[in-house]
Parts: C-alpha cells; sequence; structure tokens
C-alpha cells in the first residue's frame, strides 16, 4: 500500500487520524509555537500535546499563526494524573481548550492509568465519554495502558478506547500489546519512535539507511509506519521536522524482519506496572 504524509488510520469510531504527526513533549514557549506552526504549513496534519507539557498555549498559538484553519488537522491533548475524576477532569479540558484556543480537540487522552485507584481513571473516562458526546472531544483513548488495564476500562464502561498511545520503537517492539490493540480496533500511537535518539548509530540501522539513502532516524520512523501504527517523533528544529517527514519511501519484507529482531524491550520509561525494561 502507498502512503504518504496525508496517509490516515481509521478509528474505531469512523474517524481518521493522521498517521504521523508532530509531538511536542519538552517543547517551550516560542520554539514550540514555531515548531507547531513550521509542522502545519508543511503539510503535517496532526499535533500532540498534554496538559503536562504545560505548552498547550504554544500550541495553540503555533496553530493560529500558520495557514490551517483548525478543522483541517488533527489536534491531541491528554488530561494528567492529578486532573483525573468526573468533575476535575472535565474543569481540566475546559481549560486545555481555552489554552489551544479551540472549542473542541479531535482526540482526548488519559495519560496514565491510576493504577492505585483505578476508580478515579474510571471517572475520568466517564466524563471523557459525555465530553465526546458532547463535541468537546471528537475521540477519546487512553495513553500508557497495558492489556489488562484496557480490559478493565472497556469491562467497566463497554466504550473501547479509539486510541493508546506508548512508548514504541524498534528496540521495545511491544508486539503483544500491538496485536491485542489491533483484535480490539484500537489504534496504537507510538511515542519516542526513535528511542529519545539513543541507538541511532546501531549498524543494523546504517546498513538499511545506507540501502535506501535515508538517515537512521528515518528507517526508525517509517518501520512504525509499516506496522500500521502512528507515528508522532518531537523535534523543535525546522530541518528535523521535514526530515520526520520523509519516511514514506517502503522497506522491504527483509528490512522489516531485521528491524523487528532489534527489540530489547528497552523503555525509556519504566513505569511500574510495566514489564521491566532490559535497558541497563
Amino acid at each position: 500500500m502507498t502512503r504518504d504524509i496525508h496517509s490516515t488510520a481509521t478509528l474505531n469510531d469512523g474517524h481518521q487520524i493522521p498517521r504521523l504527526g508532530l509531538g511536542t513533549w519538552r517543547s517551550k514557549k516560542k520554539d514550540c509555537a514555531r515548531a507547531v506552526s513550521f509542522a502545519l504549513n508543511n503539510e503535517y496534519d496532526l499535533i500532540d500535546t498534554a496538559q503536562i507539557y504545560n505548552n498547550e498555549s504554544q500550541v495553540g498559538k503555533g496553530w493560529k499563526e500558520s495557514d490551517r484553519a483548525r478543522d483541517s488537522f488533527f489536534l491531541t491533548t491528554k488530561i494528567w494524573n492529578w486532573n483525573q475524576g468526573y468533575r476535575s477532569a472535565r474543569k481540566s479540558v475546559e481549560k486545555s481548550l481555552k489554552k489551544l484556543q479551540t472549542d473542541d480537540v479531535d482526540l482526548l487522552l488519559i495519560h496514565w492509568p491510576n493504577v492505585r485507584n483505578f476508580s478515579r481513571t474510571a471517572e475520568t473516562w466517564q466524563a471523557m465519554i459525555e465530553m465526546q458526546k458532547e463535541g468537546l472531544a471528537r475521540s477519546i483513548g487512553v495513553s500508557n495502558f497495558t492489556p489488562s488495564l484496557l480490559n478493565e476500562l472497556i469491562e467497566q464502561s463497554e466504550v473501547v478506547p479509539a486510541v493508546n498511545q506508548v512508548e514504541f520503537h524498534t528496540f521495545l517492539y511491544q508486539k503483544e500489546l500491538a496485536e491485542f490493540c489491533r483484535e480490539r480496533g484500537i489504534v496504537l500511537e507510538a511515542y519516542s519512535p526513535l528511542a529519545r535518539g539513543e541507538h541511532l548509530d546501531d549498524p543494523t540501522l546504517l546498513q538499511i539507511a545506507q540501502k535506501h539513502g535515508k538517515s537512521t532516524a528515518q528507517v526508525m520512523l517509517a518501520w512504525v509506519i509499516q506496522h500500521d501504527l502512528v507515528a508522532i517523533p518531537k523535534s523543535v528544529h525546522e530541518k528535523r521536522i521535514l526530515e520526520n517527514a520523509d519516511i514514506f519511501f517502503g522497506l522491504d519484507e527483509a528490512d522489516m524482519q531485521l528491524l523487528d529482531g532489534l527489540n530489547r524491550d528497552e523503555r525509556q520509561l519504566n513505569p511500574p506496572w510495566a514489564p521491566r525494561s532490559r535497558k541497563n
């Protein structure tokens, strides 16, 4: 299947999510606004932020300064831990929308599950279900959920999340989670798809990059896309933002097998309930 920067995946609620977006974690102030505006003006169709990033206002400023109308791109934000709970979740989203200068977001996520008090997460999810019906969020989903946590949420509400955003890259190939989500119609979205740049000099990546005349970062992103996932690499550098979009060149079966074999179960983030990372 031929794909390009405007390719999308279909969510279980019928909406479309772009395959590639700009992540904004640690993007601050003017750099964040400039990066958002530049990405949108250079064909990116998805911008991802979160309450805890403390840059929703800059994201709002950036898209306003771009040439894009609000309904021409996909916008995601996430409810942070201390805003979980029915009332606090709703209030926090109202504040997020004001900062983002929009009446709605395309995707609203629970940033982390509260494993010590999952009832608060369930309350948050109920509030999100209602906010979706009210038109404040077109789609709703979660982030950093394991299969068991997804099952628990679905059992309590009977509403299946549209998206599960998790750390996913060639050195953390969460194959079982990907298959679980695919079977239930949940789109898996990969954050830290470049493993924070820790392995860009890996010999296998270098070999495949040279074969295709691409960078190792582009190879890692192409791998995510060819696993039918969504990727949201972050950057505030214009050259890197453009490079991260030039990834629709097609890896062959041999490339994919080699890249699948790079998995080390190595996490950049280590939540207490996740399988232990092999990272030293």
